[in-house]
């Protein structure tokens, strides 16, 4: 397993989205937008358990996330960060991370949309594999 260091924890802390790409039945990649929260030593997010993502995870659980920053390298490179790992998907809605995606995010106590309290709407917990990008959190 992974540690995720203060540099990278700071990045996931931030309100940068994530792009998260699946595999399709096909092999094609599946890219989506999504909120995400690092707990631990894993990455969260919520999906519908009927979405694309979700389909192609239970089939296929390697993922891949990219996350970018704001800054730019001494290079003047994009930083960004490159998590590969393993989704594992928790059935049932979880109200009180849809809240603290809400909040993260948008400012809002509660999740705007209907998927906070959908009984459809799964957890997704990445373990991760790998970190890589361009940013202090990767060796030089």
């Amino acid at each position: 397993m992974i540690e995720v260091s203060a540099q990278a924890d700071a990045l996931l802390g931030s309100d940068a989205v994530a792009h998260v790409w699946t595999s399709n039945a096909d092999g094609t990649p599946q890219v989506s937008v999504v909120w995400v929260l690092a707990q631990g030593d894993e990455i969260v997010f919520g999906t519908d358990a009927a979405s694309q993502k979700a389909k192609n995870l239970r089939r296929d659980n390697r993922v891949v996330l990219s996350i970018e920053d704001t800054e730019r390298n001494a290079r003047g490179f994009q930083r960004h960060l490159l998590i590969r790992g393993r989704a594992h998907i928790e059935p049932g809605p979880d109200p009180a991370l849809m809240d603290r995606l809400a909040m993260k995010y948008t400012g809002l106590a509660r999740h705007p949309l209907a998927m906070r309290d959908s009984p459809t709407s799964v957890v997704v917990r990445v373990e991760i594999d790998r970190i890589s990008g361009v940013g202090p959190w990767v060796e030089p």
